[in-house]
């Protein structure tokens, strides 16, 4: 099983290392850098590599940072491709039209084998309470960071002003936009929430069985 799971995340590393390159070709790696779909797979590719770089030296330490880790890469991952499959591709506007390849990679095969991942070779009753709150920092930084470049009046891919749809107060309204992000940040919370519950749960049956 061990080695079943070792080579799972070496595809995961190569199919989310690829579709990082395909998406830097594409969008230039400054401007993929303002995207949370992008940061979130690269965050998602540099801890399943350093992961892997430290299994093999048997340095690799399954604490606290670990599981805090692995968690918020995971949630952060599941929120990309359920806001990209479920809010931006009904609206119509994906900023992916005519790069469908690039795109499968960033919001459908990386973030479905690092879910599996999970479910199937994932150690579960080591998720705490407090760990929702800490992935959701992840969040928050990129949400301030964001809207501190659009007033600076920074620019994202094709010279827009606005990452997201849902971000656009010239066109939705500021206390639209406040809702908007508030409703994704309550969706993120609820979901961590979620996955630490049934975690606990598993491990507790799995440890009393």
């Amino acid at each position: 099983m061990k080695k079943l799971s070792l080579i799972y995340k070496l595809l995961i590393i190569v199919i989310s290392g690829f579709g990082l390159y395909l998406n830097f070709k594409f969008l230039g790696i400054k401007t993929g850098l303002l995207y949370f779909t992008i940061i979130s797979n690269l965050a998602c590719f540099i801890f399943y590599l350093v992961a892997f770089i430290l299994f093999i030296l048997k340095r690799l330490k399954k604490n606290d940072t670990y599981y805090i880790t692995k968690g918020l890469v995971t949630i952060s991952i599941t929120l990309t491709m359920i806001l990209y499959n479920f809010v931006l591709v009904p609206h119509g506007n994906t900023g992916y039209e005519g790069h469908s390849f690039e795109c499968m990679f960033v919001h459908l095969l990386t973030p479905g084998l690092i879910i599996l991942d999970y479910v199937i070779f994932g150690e579960k009753g080591h998720l705490k309470k407090t760990y929702p709150v800490i992935w959701s920092l992840f969040l928050i930084i990129y949400t301030v960071f964001t809207g501190i470049y659009i007033v600076l009046g920074g620019t994202f891919f094709k010279q827009v002003h606005i990452p997201y749809y849902f971000m656009n107060a010239s066109e939705l309204g500021t206390e639209r936009v406040i809702m908007n992000l508030i409703a994704i940040y309550v969706c993120f919370m609820s979901y961590g929430f979620l996955v630490q519950k049934l975690d606990e749960v598993v491990g507790r049956e799995y440890n009393n069985g």
